[in-house]
């Protein structure tokens, strides 16, 4: 069995976060590849899952903290999405306002 591709792609609010991981979805998706998405937010409500959903995309979400807060719902959302249709990719978007993702997210995942 293949590895899956971890995706992380970050910035500040409104810098396109979320319009970039629908494109490199699609991207992914145009080169016969399975894409699932995480979003992430402190809010409970995600606007950016919902948007994402509506354009057909597979999205979990970690909801009320960043991943770095909510690591092990992070990885309890990776291992849904891919128990499922497995992906070949999962892209995920933590909350603009996360500082050292590389420290609390991809140095644990490792």
């Amino acid at each position: 069995m293949s590895t899956i591709r971890f995706v992380m792609i970050g910035g500040f609010l409104g810098a396109g976060k979320t319009t970039s991981i629908a494109r490199l979805a699609r991207m992914y998706q145009q080169r016969g590849h399975k894409v699932g998405i995480v979003t992430n937010d402190q809010a409970t409500d995600l606007v950016d899952t919902h948007t994402l959903r509506e354009q057909g995309f597979n999205v979990g979400e970690v909801p009320g903290a960043c991943f770095c807060c909510n690591f092990n719902e992070l990885t309890a959302t990776v291992d849904r999405i891919s128990a499922g249709e497995r992906p070949d990719v999962i892209l995920t978007e933590p909350v603009g306002s996360c500082t050292d993702l590389v420290a609390t997210v991809i140095r644990p995942l490792q």
